[in-house]
């Protein structure tokens, strides 16, 4: 309930800096709090139908996002040394489990926190954890305390999404070098779309029937889009108090979103974009 208030008092700041009404509210609500209640259906099909609707549910790609910020603000300093290393724990893991508890802890939420908070533990113990094995506790520890989310689907998708990721991403990236950071980046961003899309394929047409062809376009663009989205949201959050400031990061959020789903309603009018 505490953290349900909590929402709600952010949700208020968004509401202050974004136009009341707008696909760039809902979005942003959805995004960054997992708060859908303002996503039009228009809206919701358009991301569905380009391939970029998973960043409408808040999930791994952001927590982790929230966890690798978490390790750069604790990650300095006396935090380095080796008896603060429990606090540094901690601290970041009751920051990933309150923005888990603040977006609603849904399924794909959870096995997040969870995920990360084992690939945490095992780091501040010196040990080298296996992903497979992180991914593993942490399904076996969500479906102990509810055993029919193994027929939800968010929670289906999640977990293959991330298996293809870690297993397929590292090989389709070897496949071709750049030399150039900035084309490389892209290329790894390219071959994490085509590993979740390898592994998430079947149920995706057994559930959905229908498969976005541009979703490489769409995911490259988006989750870059995305990292912008949640950061902004959370300097606004952290710093609504200092007018000049927030008013800054409100207009620098709103044309973010703006671009974003701009860039979403262009790619649904492709020929061709979806295929039943």
């Amino acid at each position: 309930g505490l953290a349900y208030h909590y929402r709600e008092d952010l949700l208020k700041i968004l509401r202050e800096h974004l136009p009341a009404g707008s696909n760039e509210l809902a979005v942003g609500a959805v995004l960054i709090l997992g708060k859908r209640d303002e996503l039009s259906n228009d809206l919701r099909n358009a991301y569905a139908e380009t391939g970029a609707v998973h960043v409408l549910a808040v999930s791994g790609l952001h927590l982790g996002f929230v966890a690798w910020g978490l390790g750069l603000l604790f990650g300095w300093g006396p935090f380095k040394q080796p008896g603060w290393r429990w606090l540094r724990l901690l601290l970041v893991l009751t920051g990933i489990w309150c923005f888990a508890l603040v977006t609603g802890l849904s399924p794909s939420v959870q096995r997040a926190a969870v995920m990360f908070s084992f690939l945490w533990l095992g780091q501040t113990l010196g040990r080298r954890a296996s992903v497979y094995n992180s991914l593993g506790a942490s399904a076996l520890l969500l479906l102990l305390i509810d055993p029919y989310l193994l027929f939800d689907i968010g929670f289906q998708l999640s977990y293959l999404a991330l298996l293809g990721i870690v297993f397929f991403q590292p090989r389709l990236y070897r496949l071709w070098y750049s030399p150039y950071k900035i084309v490389d980046y892209a290329w790894g961003l390219t071959t994490v779309a085509i590993a979740a899309q390898l592994t998430t394929f079947p149920l995706s047409l057994y559930y959905f029937h229908q498969f976005p062809l541009y979703f490489l376009l769409t995911g490259l663009v988006v989750v870059l889009a995305a990292s912008f989205i949640l950061g902004l949201g959370i300097a606004l959050f952290l710093l609504h108090w200092i007018a000049p400031l927030a008013t800054l990061l409100g207009m620098l959020l709103q044309g973010v979103l703006w671009l974003n789903n701009a860039f979403i309603f262009t790619i649904q009018k492709l020929p061709g974009h979806l295929l039943s």
